[in-house]
């Protein structure tokens, strides 16, 4: 199989199970941008280009950690992940006890109340009501992550937060055990605050969910006795693909990005507030493909045979910013239906850039 890449930007394959259960052959292509400086800028192609991620990377360098980057090789994902990894910035570095962080793309928008550290006391020994200390501990940089959003592990209780099993603030019972000196989270829903012992919030964040968190594990389908995995496709019967939906659910765009989307952000960088325009890039694959292919009439590989070109649609799928870092990338999907699980059919693939 021939690649000729005319971008600049990465490309990567994967050949598996498609979303109509049938082989397909997935062409992955990754272009990493520059945020621009000045508001209102559309970004352009940044100088070094990101590999592409084959492996999932972690905050803490391990599994026990929140996800940082996301692995890119993936078959599919129904709708578009939008992920941001950085930090709160206090404006003009100057510390706060509280404030609001907003991203917003195009008509998808969150904002996160972000708190410094606070915690859960017994005023007394006379008070049989928890308090939550006040004010909290001020703070110029306050990192976005999981470990810091609503969610945990209660073991005195044997209970746990199911869509975040690494936050902080999740109580399973009233207890002095339980709850006395226990840290809240830093990172809440405004719309849903923690106001008791008992408040059992939605954990909010901009990252990458874990895998083995609802909703997302529950789409891989049960797999046991009752639930044997489908012979021909070795996925669980009940399988959906939007296990491969990373993003907050509050931050997955059905119906994918164009790629022109505005973007604004508000104390997620140093430089307070950014508003910008997505580059309005897309790749244009053509995919030659062997009329009848030597895997399926068995004909000699070095035989020449007719062959078909194809337009490949591949709708942006995955955006993810690094704005402490500058710059932000995007992942473009591909998805090309295949006679069996091999690419001998595939001779050529062409990828191309035009205007959104």
């Amino acid at each position: 199989m021939d690649i000729v890449n005319e971008t600049s930007f990465l490309e990567g394959f994967v050949v598996g199970i498609g979303p109509k259960r049938q082989p397909t052959l997935t062409i992955i292509i990754k272009g990493t941008f520059a945020v621009p400086q000045r508001s209102k800028m559309q970004a352009v192609q940044a100088e070094t280009q990101l590999p592409l991620a084959a492996t999932d990377e972690y905050y803490n360098g391990n599994v026990t950690g929140s996800t940082k980057i996301e692995s890119d090789l993936v078959p599919f994902k129904p709708r578009a992940d939008i992920v941001l990894v950085g930090k709160a910035h206090a404006p003009g570095k100057r510390p706060v006890t509280a404030m609001d962080v907003v991203l917003r793309v195009g008509n998808v928008s969150k904002t996160i109340r972000v708190f410094g550290d606070r915690m859960w006391s017994f005023a007394s020994k006379l008070f049989f009501i928890p308090v939550i200390s006040d004010p909290p501990q001020p703070f110029i940089e306050m990192p976005l992550v999981y470990e810091r959003a609503y969610g945990g592990i209660d073991h005195k209780a044997g209970k746990w937060c199911k869509e975040n099993l690494i936050g902080r603030g999740f109580i399973g019972k009233k207890s002095k055990d339980s709850i006395h000196e226990k840290l809240l989270p830093n990172l809440e829903d405004p719309n849903q605050l923690i106001e008791s012992w008992d408040s059992q919030p939605r954990p909010v964040g901009f990252g990458f969910c874990g895998r083995g968190w609802q909703p997302r594990a529950g789409y891989i389908g049960p797999i046991d006795d009752k639930h044997p995995p489908d012979a021909a496709t070795d996925l669980p019967t009940d399988f959906r693909f939007d296990f491969y939906n990373g993003a907050h659910p509050d931050l997955q765009a059905p119906g994918y990005l164009r790629g022109d989307e505005d973007v604004e952000m508000r104390h997620l960088s140093r430089q307070g507030h950014l508003l910008f325009r997505l580059p309005g890039l897309r790749p244009v694959i053509t995919v030659s493909r062997l009329k009848n292919s030597p895997s399926a009439n068995k004909q000699p590989a070095t035989e020449e045979l007719p062959l078909r070109e194809e337009k490949i649609e591949a709708p942006l799928d995955t955006l993810v910013f690094l704005p402490d870092e500058g710059i932000f990338y995007q992942v473009w999907r591909g998805l090309c239906p295949l006679s069996e699980l091999s690419v001998e059919e595939i001779s050529a693939i062409k990828i191309q850039l035009t205007k959104v």
